[in-house]
């Protein structure tokens, strides 16, 4: 009876300490009229932090990269030299220059025509303003003039060697020309054969006395200056094929000789002689009236 006692008591004791277990992990409920008269709300239960033993793996998260502002990049606007320079006309300008800057308008060359025979020209530019011109010319022409108390029959040969400067005042087409022409082999056959009567210096004689007058006109300084005008640049630009005009003249003197080949050469007298002398001053005084030689020239031009 005794051993029966201590086992409901056992019973009891076991039975006490689980509800009192239980009792710790039931949250008690407040009733209604708890929280009416102002009591705390309930607290919740921590939850139970597991044990080391079991990891706990977090679920991966994408991570959005995250970028710092950068500041904005901008062209800087270009200049006027800039958008020349990507022009076209800064294209078009391509070419060599001089060392001071400004560009060399090239050379050109052609043939030409006119007073002062066929020849040659050679242009070298040096900027829109100026150019420097050279060439060659030659002719030979048969002129009849009346100098002195005759008429002669003159057979010219012209040699001639240009250093002309060209100065287009506005930069276009018309140009004033000044140089020097050098002419080594300028001059002039006369001749005249009278078929009657011919007066030579003071008298008149007959044909026969007098025979054919010949002589020899040579220019008296090889080097002679000219001025001008013309119109034609042709180194100008965007000039390919150029028509050219030149009118100006060449200042120069003259040197002449006369002899005869008739009966008065030979007679004692020597009035005929010195008639023949008088006549030769007669020719140069009218050569001395042509100071200035007429050039008028027309040529065409190939721009380099």
């Amino acid at each position: 009876m005794k051993m029966t006692n201590i086992w409901w008591v056992a019973a009891i004791g076991m039975a006490w300490g689980a509800c009192g277990a239980f009792a710790q992990q039931r949250t008690i409920q407040p009733s209604p009229a708890y929280y009416q008269s102002g009591g705390a709300a309930p607290v919740q239960p921590v939850p139970a932090v597991p044990e080391a033993s079991q990891p706990v793996y977090a679920e991966p998260q994408a991570v959005q990269p995250v970028y710092a502002p950068q500041p904005r990049l901008t062209l800087a606007p270009a200049t006027a030299d800039e958008e020349y320079e990507e022009s076209e006309e800064y294209a078009d300008e391509e070419g060599i220059y001089w060392f001071w800057g400004q560009k060399w308008p090239g050379i050109s060359a052609g043939p030409k025509f006119g007073t002062t025979g066929i020849g040659l020209d050679l242009t070298f530019g040096v900027n829109p303003y100026v150019n420097f011109r050279s060439g060659f010319n030659y002719g030979t022409f048969t002129w009849n003039a009346d100098l002195g108390d005759e008429e002669y029959d003159m057979d010219i040969d012209m040699t001639s060697i240009p250093l002309l400067v060209d100065i287009h005042p506005f930069a276009n087409h018309f140009h004033l020309t000044a140089g020097l022409y050098i002419q080594p082999g300028t001059k002039a056959d006369i001749e005249s054969t009278p078929s009657g009567e011919m007066q030579v210096g003071e008298h008149t004689y007959p044909a026969e006395v007098v025979g054919t007058l010949r002589g020899e006109i040579e220019v008296a300084d090889v080097v002679a200056p000219y001025l001008g005008i013309g119109f034609g640049n042709t180194v100008g630009e965007d000039q390919l094929l150029t028509f050219k005009l030149d009118i100006g003249v060449i200042f120069q003197s003259y040197d002449s000789s006369l002899t005869a080949d008739g009966a008065g050469m030979e007679t004692p007298i020597d009035t005929f002689r010195q008639d023949l002398e008088k006549e030769a001053e007669n020719l140069q005084d009218d050569l001395d009236d042509l100071a200035v030689y007429p050039v008028i020239t027309l040529g065409l031009a190939w721009h380099f």
